[in-house]
């Protein structure tokens, strides 16, 4: 085996880099959503019944593509009455998955371990 020569660095350097930036990434990888977490999170937005049909990582509503986003299909009721649920949820490493409405006076914030709103601090 020969050693590397001057015209080997540059590859070198790339496949070091390239191997520490996956370390990186792999050490704190981003869990997927799960049917449970959406259900969880829907039951924390007062719906009841909650039957989650489908959940798919990695994108949203709008076809962008992330690995903090998820979509989710699902059936609740509320009020007495059914209704089809199409859910965007967003990954924080803090919060978990989570939905969101948001108004110039706070953040009202929706994940599996309830609902709490974040107001501005003046």
């Amino acid at each position: 085996m020969s050693l590397p020569t001057r015209s080997h660095a540059p590859l070198i350097l790339v496949l070091i880099l390239a191997s520490l930036a996956r370390a990186a990434f792999a050490a704190d990888p981003i869990p997927e959503c799960t049917k449970d977490d959406v259900r969880r999170i829907l039951l924390a937005q007062e719906w009841t019944n909650v039957n989650v049909v489908a959940v798919v990582n990695g994108i949203n509503r709008e076809k962008i593509a992330s690995p903090s986003l998820c979509h989710a299909l699902a059936f609740g009721s509320r009020r007495g009455r059914w209704q089809d649920l199409k859910v965007d949820l967003y990954y924080d490493r803090d919060l978990g998955w989570f939905s969101y409405e948001s108004s110039p006076e706070l953040f009202r914030v929706w994940n599996r371990d309830g609902y709490r709103e974040i107001k501005p601090k003046f």
